[in-house]
Parts: structure tokens; C-alpha cells; sequence
């Protein structure tokens, strides 16, 4: 089995999403003895965010790259289009495709690939016309990682009755039933894709490429014992964002009114000056001395501030219409990875049906409603979780590690 992973419009790097769920991948299939070679073939803009952010440092990702899969292994392609990464509008599209195809295909032909896998909507779009245009024989993986037409629509690119919309949920549909192969992140998402017609549709968790703590540290219930759980949040977190900070101060509030002397940790990068203006200014001003703000510059220091709490939380944000519900459905996000393989049973708001699917599945978390906040019955659930941290971590870290994940979709592709 020889395989390409292809990705078109993105920024490759090392430190990001990217790394983990491309660049270790690569490397994990590399390891895979049942895969006799694999390559990352990456097609970005020419002028992108890394040029304009990190300017010569950028040069960091490519080496590291380089260097953990080879030399020989990692290919660019330089794109005319303008940096809007996944989300091109059905006319900007054509300026990904045109003068590539052929490229493409001599790529698939040096690397003898017999698997393309592509990484979201723009890539898969790519493959499936080269594969017809050249009449070609190799596998297509579509990895879908998110819904994108409506991922489009929250982020602005386009609106819910737009024509972009309409041609990219047209175009989803087609290559679902195109593809050899399509990956979901979460039930939620793969029951979709099944629906509309997908030709094989796969559940594909996220990777957590996270050095977890020591058994002594997940192990820990002294804070359970003395009636005093640390609950984590780690993230982004700003208003008009994904995770925004009312719903963490609101979803806080209501687990600390059945265990009193609850404490919250938030790990995060976004303005620590701008959370405390949130939570002074919100009516959960009286949380203040129970909120800590901190930061980590590494996945590991991540982990060593998580391995401090008991139990965890992905507030997400309040859907406003149903549009936003049905795209929420299907919402994991990489962070309830990350608690889980520490061992931190999750507080997840309901409407992220992929985290709260497999959180409530595996008895490592409760699925709340954000209008009300966590119930008495809830709350008690997790504490009882919080002291089962060993079984909720060992659980995680086989289904969100990479190995074991290039495993699964090297016998799906095998049982194709």
C-alpha cells in the first residue's frame, strides 16, 4: 500500500492542527508495516499567513516537517489564490484546480500512490478530477474534518441561502458518493455522510499527539476528597468566537451551586485582561476568586496544568437559529480529546454532537443544556467520573492515538 496525503489551501505547519492531524499521520503511516511508503504532497497560497505573521521563521514548520518524515516525502505546490484556506467560494475554485491537475497526476505517478488522502473539501475535489481526467485508478479518502459548507456560513465566507452554499452542499454530496473512503471525526458527522449517500462512511477519531501525565497525577482524588475539584477549560475563548466566555462563566456558575467550593482553571492564549472584564461585567462577577487564568507555551505544559484538575468543560457557544444547531451536531473539537486522554470527564454543551456523543457513550462525561446549566444529577455524574480518571484516560489514548488510528484506516481501506 502506497499512499499520498494531499492537502490543498492550507499553511502547512508543525505546531498546529496541521502537525497533528497531517504531519503525524504521514509519520504513523510511515511506521505502519502493512504501508510500504508514504508522502505528504501540500498545495498552498502563495502568498499566505505564515509569509505575513512569522515572515523567516516560518521556515521552522518546513524544516520540522522535513524532519520527521523526510526530505524526499514532503512536496509543495505554490497556488495562485487568495488565503482563504478551506473555504474558497465556488468561483475562487477554479483558480485552485486550473494548470494543477496535471501536476497532481505526476505526483501520484513518481510517488506510485495507490490511496490519495485528502484532507477536506478542496483537496478531495482535486483528486476526484484528476482521477477522472486522466482516468486513473487509485483510492480516494475523503477526510472530511468538518462540515464545511456550513463551517463556511458561520465564519462569514458565505450566507445559508447563498449560491456558495447551495454549489459546495452539491458538491459534498457528490463526493461522498465519489470517494472510495469518507472519514468522520464523529458519529454524529458520519451518520451524515452516510445519509446523503456516501459510498463507505468511517468513524476516524482525532489525533492527540499529547505526552500524558503519570499515573500518580491521574490518579489523584485528593481535591475530590476535600470537596474542592478543579474544573479545566483550554482553548480559545473570546466573544464572537467559537467558545465564547459567557457560556464558560454560566456552565461554571451552575456546577459550583451543587459543589460549592468548585474551582475553575483557564488555559488559554486570548486576552487575560478582556476574560476578567468578561466576568467582572457578567452577572457571574462573584466567580471572580474562583477563576484562575494561566497559559502554556507547549503541548506539555498543557498537559502538566491539566493534569491539575479533576474534571473539565467545553461550553462551545449558544446556537441562534437552526442552521447553527445542525452544524454544531456534528462538532468534536480537538480539546475533549485532549481532557479525555488526561483523564478529565467532560462538561459538554449538548449541541456539540460529536463531543457529547462520545462523552456520554463512554460514561466519561454528561451532555448539559446550556439554557439551564448542569443539573444536581449531573454534576454528581461527574464527580463520580473525576475518580475514574485511569479508565477514562486509557480509553482515550487508544482511540485518539495516532498509531491506533492509522491502524483502523489502514483495515478499512483494506476491507474496501
Amino acid at each position: 500500500m502506497r499512499v499520498l496525503f494531499l492537502t490543498w489551501g492550507e499553511v502547512p505547519r508543525m505546531s498546529s492542527v496541521y502537525g497533528g492531524q497531517v504531519v503525524e499521520v504521514v509519520a504513523a503511516l510511515q511506521r505502519h508495516p502493512e504501508v510500504e511508503h508514504a508522502a505528504l504532497h501540500a498545495g498552498f497560497p502563495v502568498v499566505h499567513s505564515g509569509m505575513i505573521r512569522e515572515k523567516w521563521a516560518y521556515r521552522h514548520h518546513t524544516s520540522a516537517i522535513r524532519s520527521l518524515i523526510g526530505t524526499e516525502n514532503y512536496t509543495t505546490r505554490r497556488i495562485p489564490v487568495p488565503p482563504v484556506g478551506v473555504h474558497p467560494t465556488a468561483r475562487q475554485l477554479q483558480f485552485f484546480t486550473t494548470a494543477q491537475l496535471g501536476a497532481l497526476a505526476r505526483q501520484i505517478a513518481r510517488t506510485r500512490a495507490d490511496v490519495v488522502r485528502c484532507r477536506s473539501y478542496v483537496a478531495t475535489h482535486l483528486a476526484l478530477l484528476v482521477r477522472q481526467k486522466f482516468a486513473l485508478s487509485f483510492k480516494i479518502v475523503f477526510d472530511a474534518r468538518s462540515m464545511m459548507p456550513e463551517e463556511g456560513v458561520l465564519t462569514g465566507r458565505w450566507g445559508a441561502y447563498s449560491s456558495d452554499f447551495a454549489f459546495w452542499k452539491a458538491r459534498e454530496a457528490q463526493m461522498a458518493a465519489q470517494a472510495d473512503l469518507t472519514l468522520s471525526v464523529s458519529e454524529p458527522m458520519r451518520q451524515n455522510f452516510a445519509k446523503i449517500g456516501a459510498r463507505h462512511s468511517a468513524l476516524s477519531y482525532l489525533n492527540v499527539p499529547l505526552k500524558t501525565p503519570d499515573d500518580s497525577a491521574v490518579s489523584d482524588i485528593s481535591r475530590l476528597d476535600a470537596g474542592t475539584p478543579v474544573m479545566a477549560y483550554a482553548g480559545y475563548l473570546a466573544d464572537g468566537s467559537w467558545h465564547v466566555p459567557a457560556n464558560l462563566w454560566q456552565v461554571f456558575a451552575s456546577f459550583q451551586s451543587h459543589i460549592p467550593r468548585a474551582k475553575l482553571l483557564v488555559i488559554t492564549k486570548s486576552s487575560h485582561s478582556a476574560l476578567t472584564r468578561s466576568l467582572a461585567q457578567s452577572q457571574f462577577s462573584h466567580l471572580q476568586s474562583c477563576v484562575s487564568l494561566t497559559s502554556a507555551n507547549s503541548p506539555t505544559e498543557v498537559v502538566q496544568l491539566l493534569a491539575g484538575a479533576d474534571l473539565s468543560v467545553l461550553s462551545y457557544r449558544t446556537p441562534e437559529n437552526e442552521f447553527e444547531t445542525e452544524m454544531s451536531l456534528a462538532t468534536f473539537a480537538t480539546k475533549t480529546a485532549e481532557y479525555l486522554s488526561v483523564g478529565l470527564p467532560v462538561a459538554v454543551n449538548r449541541y456539540c454532537g460529536g463531543a457529547a456523543s462520545y462523552a456520554v457513550g463512554h460514561d466519561a462525561g454528561v451532555a448539559y443544556d446550556p439554557y439551564e446549566g448542569l443539573t444536581a444529577a449531573q454534576a454528581n455524574t461527574l464527580m463520580r467520573q473525576a475518580r475514574e480518571r485511569p479508565r477514562i484516560s486509557a480509553a482515550a489514548q487508544k482511540d485518539f492515538n495516532v498509531d491506533e488510528n492509522t491502524d483502523r484506516f489502514v483495515q478499512l481501506l483494506k476491507d474496501l
